[in-house]
C-alpha cells in the first residue's frame, strides 16, 4: 500500500517537475548560485557608502546557535499549518482519510509528503552556510533534514493533546527556548538535539498519530472554529477601512479586501515577517560600520515580501474577478500599493531608533530621514511590482526582488537619492509585463 501511494506522489511530484523543469534546474539554481558566490564580492568592491563589509564570514559556534534557533522558528511558526494537515477535520480532509489504510502507512506517507516541503528550506540553509564560507557544516542540513519532520510531527501532536492549539501559549515556551541558545554552552546542543529526537519521534508515531490524532480532533477543530471567529473583529476592520484611504479609490476595495484577509491569518507569512522585522530592528543598536539604511532595506523587503504568497494563495480564486469590471493594471496596482501601505512605517522606526542611540543635526537627520523614506518606497514598490515574475512562484520572486532591491539600496544610498527617479521607468516596465500575465491567466 505504501508503494502505491508513494508511486502516485512521486508520479505528481514528476509531472509538476516536468512541467516547470528550467525553473526548478536551470534558472533557480543560477541564480542562487550567483547569490553565493558574487554576493561577498559585491559588496567588497562597491557598498562604500552602505558600510564595507571587510570580512563575510561567522563563527562555528555562531553558526550553530543561528542554526538552532532557525529551526525552533521553523516550528513554531509551522505548527498551525501542520496542525491542520495532521487532524482529519473537514477542512483539511483528503482522499487518504477516506481509504481503509493503516497507520503506519498514513504515518509515512505524511512524513515523505513533510520531507518534500522541507527540502527548500534546508537546501536554503546550505545556500547560506556556502555564502559565509562553513563548508564543513554542509553536511549537517541534509542529515537534519532526513530526521526533522518526525520531531514536527510529534511535537505538534504532543504540544495540541496535553495543552492546546493556542500559538500564544507556544510562543511564550519558544521565547524560553531563544532564551537558552544564547545563554547554553554550544557543547551541550548536542545532547539537547538527540534528547527531543528521542522522545518526539518515537511519541509522535507510536502514540500521537495513533490515538491522539483521532481523539483531540473535534477539540481542535473547536479552537479552529474559535480562533477564526476571534479574528474577525469589526474594529480591525474599521481600522483597515481608514488607512486604506490614502489608496487611490480605484484599487481602494482591492487593497482593502487584501488587509483584511492578512488580519484574519490568511497569511500566516504575516507573522513571520514582522518577528524578522523585529530583529532586524534589534540589530541596529549594534551595527557596526553598516549604514542604517542597508538595515531598513532589509526590513522592509521583509515586510513587502507578504505580498507574494498573498498573490499566490489568492490564484485558485482568482477566477471571481472575471465577474467583476477590474482591469489586470488595477490588480497589479492594488498589489504594488499594498506592499507599499504595509511597509511604510518601517523607515520612519530606522530613523527614529537611530537618532535616539545616535544624535545627529537637523539638517542630517532631515537628508536621513528622506533618504530612508525614499529608499523604503523604492524597495516596497520593487517587491510588489514584481509580483507577476517567476509564475507566481514565490521564493523565485524573492530572488528577483531581492537582486532588484540591492541594486536600489546601493544607486540611492551610495551614489544619491535623486537616482530614486529610475524607479519609475522600471515599474513601467514590470507593469507591462505583469499586464500581459495577467491578461494570459484571464483577469481581465
Amino acid at each position: 500500500m505504501f508503494k502505491i501511494i508513494l508511486k502516485s506522489k512521486l508520479r505528481i511530484i514528476g509531472r509538476n517537475l516536468t512541467q516547470d523543469w528550467a525553473t526548478y534546474f536551470i534558472l533557480g539554481p543560477v541564480m542562487m548560485g550567483v547569490a553565493s558566490l558574487l554576493g561577498r564580492r559585491i559588496f567588497n568592491d562597491f557598498a562604500f557608502g552602505v558600510g564595507r563589509i571587510q570580512a563575510v564570514s561567522i563563527s562555528e559556534p555562531l553558526a550553530v546557535r543561528l542554526a538552532f534557533a532557525t529551526l525552533a522558528l521553523k516550528v513554531f511558526f509551522n505548527f498551525l499549518p501542520m496542525a491542520k494537515r495532521l487532524y482529519p477535520t473537514e477542512r483539511s480532509l483528503a482522499i487518504e482519510d477516506l481509504l481503509p489504510i493503516s497507520v503506519h502507512v498514513r504515518y509515512k506517507v505524511f512524513y515523505f509528503d513533510q520531507l518534500f516541503r522541507d527540502l527548500p528550506f534546508f537546501v536554503a540553509g546550505m545556500v547560506i552556510l556556502l555564502f559565509f564560507g562553513q563548508t564543513q557544516l554542509l553536511v549537517w542540513p541534509l542529515f537534519i533534514w532526513a530526521f526533522f519532520p518526525g520531531i514536527e510531527i510529534g511535537f505538534t501532536l504532543t504540544w495540541v493533546h496535553f495543552w492546546s492549539a493556542n500559538r500564544k501559549q507556544l510562543a511564550g515556551v519558544f521565547g524560553a527556548v531563544m532564551i537558552l541558545l544564547v545563554v547554553l554552552p554550544v557543547a551541550q546542543f548536542s545532547w539537547w538535539a538527540d534528547f527531543f529526537t528521542i522522545l518526539f519521534v518515537p511519541l509522535g508515531y507510536y502514540q500521537g498519530f495513533k490515538v491522539w490524532r483521532y481523539r483531540d480532533m473535534g477539540r481542535f477543530e473547536q479552537f479552529l472554529m474559535v480562533h477564526q471567529d476571534r479574528n474577525n473583529k469589526i474594529g480591525a476592520a474599521s481600522v483597515l477601512a481608514q488607512l486604506s484611504h490614502i489608496i487611490p479609490k480605484n484599487i481602494r476595495p482591492l487593497v482593502l479586501r487584501d488587509l483584511i484577509l492578512t488580519a484574519r491569518n490568511f497569511v500566516p507569512q504575516i507573522w513571520r515577517n514582522v518577528l524578522l522585522v523585529g530583529l532586524v530592528v534589534l540589530s541596529v543598536v549594534n551595527r557596526g560600520n553598516i549604514d542604517v539604511a542597508a538595515y531598513c532595506a532589509l526590513a522592509v523587503f521583509m515586510m513587502a515580501s507578504t505580498v507574494a504568497p498573498l498573490f499566490s494563495l489568492q490564484r485558485p480564486y482568482r477566477a471571481m474577478d472575471n465577474a467583476l469590471p477590474i482591469s489586470a493594471e488595477q490588480v497589479w496596482c492594488a498589489k504594488l500599493n499594498y506592499a507599499r501601505l504595509i511597509s511604510f512605517p518601517i523607515p520612519f522606526i530606522f530613523w527614529g531608533i537611530e537618532l535616539f542611540l545616535r544624535p545627529r543635526p537637523i539638517s542630517e537627520a532631515l537628508v536621513l530621514l528622506l533618504t530612508l523614506v525614499l529608499l523604503g518606497i523604492a524597495v516596497s514598490s520593487l517587491v510588489g511590482g514584481s509580483i507577476c515574475e517567476g509564475d507566481q512562484r514565490p521564493v523565485l520572486q524573492y530572488i528577483i526582488a531581492a537582486f532588484m532591491s540591492v541594486l536600489a539600496t546601493l544607486f540611492i544610498v551610495v551614489f544619491n537619492p535623486a537616482m530614486f527617479l529610475l524607479l519609475f521607468p522600471v515599474l513601467s516596465s514590470l507593469k507591462g509585463s505583469a499586464i500581459t500575465r495577467l491578461e494570459n491567466e484571464g483577469v481581465s
